[in-house]
């Protein structure tokens, strides 16, 4: 045999096994991708929860009601309301002493606003009095300064100093006086409620059977 002849038997062998170990690369690497994927779809194990759904009541505002207090959920839905410890008034286990909480919450509210108010009302009164005043002086002194014109120019100043005191005492009682109405408005819009108090044993009595 020809060396010519043995060099091209080789070359094609060599050709012929460098294809085959090509393809069988490939069909290796689309294995490897096919394993990566169904790592990819493993399903997540499953979180044994013995806590469940819980009930949390948040801090009221002003105008908040008991339904809007009491919200519900489990420990990852509470984690995703963004709110902090800052902003709830109490955690429980059942809706019926969730409410109970709620109720006297909103009662420890009300009880807050309506000595502020009161406050409100005695500071009105007190600016009320000293308006009273400040304008009795005024007119003192301009009527000392009829009578006195060696003393008019500095009665006159005094006068002036006290009607600029008088008109910014005047503004902050009309303000004052707006946001006390608006507040006794609402004391009035305000329905009367049952007792609240038999209304929330039932609900924990009720929370009891359930549980037993």
């Amino acid at each position: 045999m020809k060396k010519t002849e043995l060099k091209k038997i080789l070359k094609e062998n060599i050709t012929d096994w460098l294809a085959e170990r090509s393809k069988q690369e490939e069909a290796d690497s689309g294995d490897m991708a096919y394993t990566e994927k169904a790592a990819v779809k493993e399903k997540v194990a499953k979180i044994e929860d013995q806590i469940a759904e819980f009930y949390y009541v948040t801090k009221p505002t002003k105008e908040s009601s008991v339904e809007e207090l009491i919200k519900s959920g489990d420990v990852f839905e509470f984690a995703m309301s963004g709110l902090t410890r800052e902003d709830i008034s109490g955690i429980y286990k059942s809706e019926g002493r969730a409410k109970s909480a709620a109720n006297k919450v909103i009662k420890e509210r009300d009880i807050k606003l309506k000595e502020t108010y009161k406050k409100g009302q005695n500071k009105l009164k007190a600016m009320e009095a000293s308006i009273d005043e400040i304008k009795g002086q005024i007119e003192g002194k301009m009527s000392e300064a009829t009578s006195n014109p060696d003393m008019r120019e500095s009665l006159t100043a005094e006068s002036n100093s006290l009607m600029e005191k008088l008109s910014m005492l005047e503004a902050q009682v009309n303000k004052l006086r707006e946001v006390l109405e608006a507040e006794g408005m609402r004391f009035e819009k305000k329905k009367p409620k049952k007792d609240t108090k038999k209304d929330n044993k039932k609900d924990e009595k009720e929370d009891d059977k359930d549980k037993k």
